[in-house]
């Protein structure tokens, strides 16, 4: 692998500017800038760079992670004329749309959201699944089809999930099986879809059941809608101490909680205890407002990993999405409260702890690993963006941007500012580079 030299770099964590070396995938060395001397002539242990990025003073920083997308249904919102949609919940509407997906739409779709999220500096992305009796599996088919085009560029873990639920849908267990056989590595769930309090403890029961069967972790939706009656976090997080599934278990939404009222901090706790990682959405809108931060404050205090997903992109639940992580960094700040001087914690929950949380690695090591945000030795998944920090990145979005992937560059996103006006200036946006 030919060596990468980005030279004159802002890195968060180190103060001024730093030339960094990659070689065969990793950083291997990040030398201080002086200011006004000369670049070193850094040397490879192969000898010379070949492919030098110059950063002019750009943020480098560890790549970005999408923890939690549907790519079966991105960009599926005009699969079917709106006529027939209409006036149908988002509920009914996804199932109708997702009834005619075939293993090559799903494909082509797929490659689309992956490329987009790519070229925004994703480099690990968690993909959720429709596995049941309207999708079959033409749903997993087809993402699976698009991860193995996107191998060596994006990283992506793919969890077998029961839209319509297990209760409601039992021709789902077999096809669940099905996928866990065919390369699904995660289990998923959303017990709350099931009919009683009975039936939404057996959906978790059930999916505990398979992860064993299987040996492999769970990513399960929970508590969706900001109603105090959406009680399953509690129940997926003592079964997850009851069963020893101890950080292998993703719980996504979890809006619930922000209306608990006295029993907020136990169940916090509780889920602290069992060490279930919590994915937060802030993006996405239902009926007109917001389904929930999930109190991240409140987790984070008990111990949670708390870290910031996606959901869907322009699909029967919802219409918009940008499938950017500044965007989620943003809407994260705003919509959990946090102040203007937080943005490092909430960097960290679509960045390092994102990766941490997705890999089972326990937060004190993620800590300890991300006290700089590159470091040698660390393989190197890098972003480069036009901004010079992380405030900047956030407030002022929409600069260059250059996605690394092992030491190689796979998009590159390039803006030249012409024709300055009373201060301002007008941007072109040029796609310079996407490998594929």
């Amino acid at each position: 692998m030919t060596p990468l030299l980005i030279r004159d770099a802002s890195i968060h964590g180190l103060a001024g500017r730093h030339d960094v070396l990659v070689e065969d995938g990793k950083v291997t060395r990040i030398d201080a800038v002086k200011p006004g001397a000369q670049h070193p002539s850094m040397m490879g242990s192969n000898g010379p760079t070949s492919t030098v990025i110059e950063a002019e003073g750009g943020l480098l920083a560890r790549a970005f992670v999408e923890p939690h997308l549907h790519p079966d249904k991105s960009f599926s919102l005009s699969d079917l004329p709106a006529s027939e949609t209409a006036g149908l919940d988002h509920f009914a509407r996804s199932s109708r749309i997702k009834a005619s997906f075939t293993a090559e739409q799903v494909a082509r779709r797929a490659r689309r959201a992956f490329d987009l999220a790519v070229a925004n500096g994703v480099t690990r992305l968690r993909a959720n699944i429709d596995v049941d009796s309207i999708a079959g599996l033409r749903g997993f088919e087809g993402v699976l089809r698009a991860r193995e085009e996107m191998a060596g560029i994006l990283d992506i873990d793919l969890v077998a999930f029961p839209q319509e639920g297990l209760g409601r849908d039992p021709a789902a267990h077999d096809l669940l099986r099905e996928a866990l056989k065919s390369g699904a590595n995660h289990i998923g769930g959303w017990p709350n879809v099931e009919d009683g309090d009975q039936a939404q403890r057996a959906h978790v029961a059930t999916v505990f059941d398979l992860a064993e069967e299987f040996d492999v972790d769970i990513d399960i939706h929970a508590d969706c809608w900001l109603d105090e009656r959406e009680r399953m976090l509690e129940v997926i997080a003592d079964e997850t101490i009851a069963r020893g599934f101890h950080g292998r278990v993703m719980a996504s939404h979890c809006c619930g909680i922000e209306c608990y009222r006295d029993d907020a901090p136990c169940v916090a706790e509780k889920v602290a205890a069992a060490d279930v990682r919590v994915a937060v959405i802030p993006l996405n809108l239902l009926d007109g407002g917001p389904r929930g931060m999930a109190r991240p404050h409140l987790l984070r205090k008990a111990g949670v990993e708390v870290i910031v997903g996606s959901d869907n992109l322009n699909d029967g639940w919802y219409s918009l999405g940008t499938l950017n992580p500044l965007d989620r960094i943003y809407m994260a700040v705003v919509g959990g409260g946090f102040r203007d001087d937080e943005v490092d914690a909430v960097w960290h929950m679509v960045s390092g702890g994102a990766a941490h949380a997705l890999d089972n690695r326990d937060r004190a090591q993620a800590s300890a690993e991300t006290a700089t945000d590159v470091h040698v030795g660390m393989v190197a998944d890098l972003v480069l963006l036009g901004a010079r920090s992380r405030v900047e990145a956030v407030s002022q979005p929409g600069g260059g941007i250059t996605t690394i992937k092992r030491g190689r560059v796979v998009a590159r996103r390039k803006i030249e500012e012409r024709f300055p006006l009373s201060g301002f200036s007008k941007a072109t946006f040029r796609a310079e580079e996407v490998t594929s």
